[in-house]
């Protein structure tokens, strides 16, 4: 049997880190109206307005900060590393199932950009990958535009696991392939060393004096980090950041505000996780928490939800009539039945589904379905009893690949822009 890691110092669940979910699944929302494709008010298409508005797109790697710090805690409380991919698997696939199955059945239907010309065979061909998360690490056509994400999530898991696994049976030998290994993984996938931000505060590394001046202001840490990795993906011009890489970035600024950025990125995750200050506050406020808890749902359901919204709008002249008030509008109209679904499909496939292949597994659930049982506000609905519920999977923000079905939805919310097609082109 594999030796467990150490136990963690105490089992706590984190609403700061958890209001954090809604916050940065909200912000992904508002990246999707910006890069829409939609007229806007003058003001907001400034410069210095899209600057700062087109950094929401970083929700991605805010939430990469957290699934590090949370998964060093559930490695921790699984028994094994099966027993660990057996819950991240039942957390991630149901709700990206329905949603890839969803866009398929739309997709095939009204035969939008994307499956204009594809079989119904070129479909079931990639269906698999893209069930299992594997299009975004791996170049292989992507049917849903946010889902390039939740491969990197895979991988990180896999690569937490295998490594678990292999230093049971060889111990330290391994730190000598798995630390340079792990290096080049980063350079050449650079979104994803904010998995390694959230492990490093997990961990308790910057706990000390010397980092509590930048951990008590966790706000402007986070807009520091903000700032610099949008002024690494400008430089990256015109490649995507997900295709560009570290080796690229040795030669100019990037590689200097690549490590600002992460150093911001994780003194801004420690701040937020401590609770303290009004920021603290407001994420455990209970519509914070709510918004956290459907986070997951409301991050894969979404674009689909914003591209029929954004068709309707096109085609029944609301677009001409409210003129640059069209994003506006577009936020308005497609937030409640965005917040609708991600409701439901929390309630039935997080909750509902993740219990019953819970029951049937004779899986226990995780901590963050135990503390929802616990806070009902977690939930926006009181618990049945005394059974928990749902989970919610850490959210990566969204991303649209120029292949394949993506398209259908990512023309649908960008209008087809090539700024709205690079930040979200997998590798």
């Amino acid at each position: 049997m594999s030796p467990r890691p150490p136990k963690p110092k105490k089992q706590e669940f984190n609403r700061s880190v958890h209001g954090a979910r809604g916050l940065f699944s909200s912000a992904v929302y508002v990246f999707h109206v910006v890069n829409s494709g939609l007229p806007t008010f003058s003001l907001l298409a400034t410069p210095l307005a899209l600057f700062g508005l087109r950094t929401t797109e970083f929700g991605v790697e805010a939430f990469f900060c957290i699934s590090g710090f949370v998964i060093s805690g559930a490695l921790r409380r699984a028994r094994s590393p099966a027993s660990f991919l057996t819950d991240r698997a039942i957390r991630i696939f149901p709700v990206l199932w329905a949603t890839i199955l969803t866009i398929g059945l739309l997709g095939f239907v009204t035969r939008l950009e994307g499956f204009a010309g594809r079989s119904v065979g070129w479909f079931l061909l990639w269906l698999p990958a893209n069930l299992l998360a594997l299009p975004g690490f791996f170049h292989l056509p992507l049917y849903h535009p946010a889902a390039w994400s939740l491969s990197y999530e895979a991988m990180f898991y896999l690569a937490c696991s295998g490594g678990w696994w292999l230093a049971s049976r060889r111990g330290r030998a391994t730190f000598w392939l798995g630390v340079p290994l792990a290096c080049l993984v980063l350079a050449l996938y650079p979104r994803a060393i904010y998995f390694l931000a959230g492990v490093i505060v997990a961990e308790g590394l910057i706990d000390g004096r010397w980092a509590a001046p930048f951990t008590r202001y966790p706000v402007a840490m986070l807009l520091a980090f903000l700032a610099c990795w949008r002024g690494v993906q400008l430089l990256s011009r015109p490649t995507p950041l997900t295709m560009s890489t570290m080796f690229e970035w040795t030669h100019d600024m990037r590689l200097p505000l690549a490590v600002l950025a992460f150093a911001a990125a994780t003194f801004g995750l420690a701040g937020l996780a401590s609770g303290r200050g009004l920021f603290g506050r407001f994420l455990r406020l209970p519509v914070m928490q709510y918004l956290g808890t459907i986070s997951y749902s409301f991050y894969l359901w979404h674009p689909i939800v914003m591209a029929g919204v954004k068709h309707e709008m096109m085609v029944t002249g609301v677009v001409r009539a409210v003129g640059p008030g069209a994003q506006a509008v577009f936020f308005v109209l497609a937030l409640p039945p965005s917040l609708i679904v991600a409701h439901y499909s929390q309630i039935v496939l997080e909750r509902g589904a993740g219990r019953w292949l819970r029951a049937r597994l004779h899986h226990p659930a995780p901590l963050v379905v135990r503390a929802q049982a616990v806070h009902p506000t977690l939930t926006g609905v009181a618990p049945a009893g005394a059974e928990p519920l749902g989970a919610v999977a850490a959210v990566s923000g969204g991303g649209l690949d120029a292949t394949a079905a993506a398209a259908a939805v990512a023309a649908a919310v960008t209008g087809g822009s090539d700024t709205a097609a690079a930040p979200f082109s997998g590798r």
